[in-house]
């Protein structure tokens, strides 16, 4: 029957698509839409690209992912690369039972020599979103560099990535409008881990924090990729109920 569609009302498409057409393919490595089901969680939308797996016990809502450093989180099979930007829609969760826990979105890090990238909450409910990488005239001598934001409400869902080049590392508040770019001039030094997402690899990065959408392109985004990116996730996010 030619030109006939036929529309399911009442189906959520998004708990049946195995793939998803994003507005910038360049680079694009990873898409995962963390809500409702384990299973789901661990999904990579981007075509083409490894599936996800699940470590410890992370906790799906509707709308996000409830995750605990080093403990409940989601293991990608992303490398990390020279050139890399990793937006995520995120918020740090208080924890009574781990006053102490400092929340970790994204990232690969672990303190040493070939430190990895992050993005994290440097201070406990705290107002400061933090971007790092490491660089380096050789491995002994890795610096991890850290730009941060501030003042962003970490206790509130925001929208943020942070791109990473030879060049050096920036972070942005897509929704607070806030952006700072620490330049190097020394080469970039990657680490040989692969992305967790709601943790890195440093036991005491135990923080809890709720992730609804982690995105991640091998390439450092253009500022209009940028644009048609972070568009395209704020909408995605709008239709959860979630304002960023």
């Amino acid at each position: 029957m030619s030109g006939v569609q036929v529309v399911a009302k009442g189906v959520d498409a998004e708990q049946y698509a195995t793939e998803y057409a994003a507005p910038v393919r360049r680079g694009l490595e990873g898409i995962f839409f963390l809500n409702t089901s384990l299973e789901k969680c661990a999904r990579n939308y981007a075509p083409g690209k490894l599936q996800g797996s699940i470590v410890g016990n992370p906790a799906p809502f509707p709308g996000y992912v409830s995750l605990k450093g080093a403990t409940n989180y989601i293991q990608t099979q992303i490398p990390e690369t020279t050139e890399l930007t990793m937006l995520v829609i995120a918020r740090q969760v208080s924890d009574p039972a781990n006053p102490a826990g400092i929340a970790m979105f994204c990232g690969s890090y672990l303190s040493g020599a070939l430190s990895g990238v992050s993005m994290y909450c440097p201070i406990v409910m705290g107002d400061r979103l933090s971007g790092t990488a490491g660089f380096g005239i050789d491995e002994a001598g890795n610096s991890n560099v850290v730009t941060s934001i501030t003042p962003v409400n970490l206790a509130a869902f925001g929208l943020y990535s942070v791109t990473i080049s030879a060049a050096g590392v920036t972070t942005k508040s897509h929704t607070a409008n806030l952006t700072n770019t620490n330049t190097q001039l020394v080469p970039r030094r990657l680490a040989p881990r692969t992305i967790r997402i709601g943790s890195g690899y440093l036991s005491s990065h135990n923080g809890v924090n709720d992730v609804a959408v982690f995105q991640h392109h091998s390439v450092a985004l253009t500022a209009d990729e940028l644009a048609k990116t972070v568009a395209d996730l704020r909408a995605y996010a709008a239709r959860k109920g979630i304002i960023v």
